[in-house]
C-alpha cells in the first residue's frame, strides 16, 4: 500500500464491541452482545456520502446512541452514509439498525472495493468464516490498520489462543484461524478485532502469543504461524 498522504485515513470508533463469552468460559452478564463498527474517511477531507466507508454497521440500541455523539462532534448524521464494508455474513456483522429508526439503504462494498478512495485493500482472512475478510488501511498518523472482524475477537481471545468455540468449528477451521491471526499480527500496527477495543500490536503482545502458541488447539498442524510471529517480532527490534 502507498505509505502518502493521499492515501491516508481518519477513523473513528463509532461503536465499541463486546462478546460476554469470555475464553475461560465465562459469562460476563453485563456485556452486550455486539460488534466493533469503524467509520473512516480520507486524510483531508470532510465525511461525506461519497468518501466515507463504515464497516461492520450492526447497531444495537446502546450502541447506536454513542455513534450519534460521535458523529455530532462531527457535525454529521449517520443517515449520510451508506457505503459499508462487511467482514463476514454472520448476523451480528451485518448492517442492521435499532427498529425505531430509519432505514438506511446500505451499500455493501464487494472485496475488489470497487468506486473506494485509493489506499483501501481487503485481505481474505478465513478462519471463523470461510469468507472472512479483513479491511486494511494507513492511519493519518502512518499506523497500518486492520480491521478484521471476528478473525480476532478481541485482545483477550487473542492471548488465550482461543476461538468462538459454540459455533463447534472443526479443526482446519481452527488451523485458518491461527493463519489468519498470523497474517494480521504480521501486517498490523493497529488491530480492530469484532468484538473489543482497538489495540496495537507491541513486542510484548507478540512475545506472549509465541510463548503461549505451543498450548493452542491444533497448533502442532500450523507450525508457520510461530515462525511469522517470529519474523514479527525481530522487525519491531
Amino acid at each position: 500500500m502507498p505509505d502518502t498522504a493521499a492515501s491516508r485515513y481518519r477513523w473513528i470508533v463509532l461503536q465499541t464491541g463486546q462478546l460476554p463469552l469470555r475464553p475461560d468460559g465465562q459469562v460476563d452478564r453485563l456485556a452486550e452482545h455486539r460488534c466493533t463498527i469503524l467509520m473512516l474517511w480520507p486524510e483531508g477531507e470532510t465525511p461525506q456520502a461519497g468518501n466515507t466507508v463504515l464497516t461492520d454497521p450492526c447497531f444495537t440500541l446502546e450502541g447506536l446512541r454513542s455513534a450519534i455523539l460521535e458523529l455530532e462532534r462531527l457535525g454529521v448524521s449517520l443517515h449520510v452514509f451508506n457505503r459499508v464494508f462487511v467482514t463476514h455474513a454472520h448476523w451480528d456483522h451485518m448492517p442492521s439498525l435499532p427498529p425505531h429508526m430509519p432505514s438506511i439503504p446500505f451499500r455493501m462494498l464487494d472485496c475488489d472495493l470497487n468506486g473506494v478512495s485509493a489506499g483501501l485493500k481487503a485481505v481474505h482472512c478465513p478462519g471463523h468464516h470461510p469468507m472472512g475478510m479483513a479491511l486494511v488501511f494507513c492511519a493519518a498518523s502512518g499506523e497500518r490498520v486492520w480491521v478484521v472482524g471476528d478473525a480476532i475477537l478481541d485482545e483477550e481471545w487473542l492471548r488465550a489462543w482461543n476461538y468462538f468455540w459454540p459455533n463447534a468449528y472443526v479443526g482446519p477451521e481452527v488451523v485458518d484461524t491461527w493463519r489468519s491471526v498470523a497474517a494480521i499480527i504480521a501486517g498490523a500496527d493497529i488491530i480492530v478485532p469484532g468484538h473489543g477495543a482497538p489495540f496495537v500490536v507491541t513486542s510484548e503482545l507478540v512475545r506472549s502469543l509465541l510463548a503461549l502458541f505451543p498450548g493452542a488447539p491444533y497448533a502442532a498442524h500450523c507450525l508457520e504461524v510461530a515462525e511469522r510471529l517470529r519474523e514479527r517480532l525481530a522487525q519491531m527490534g
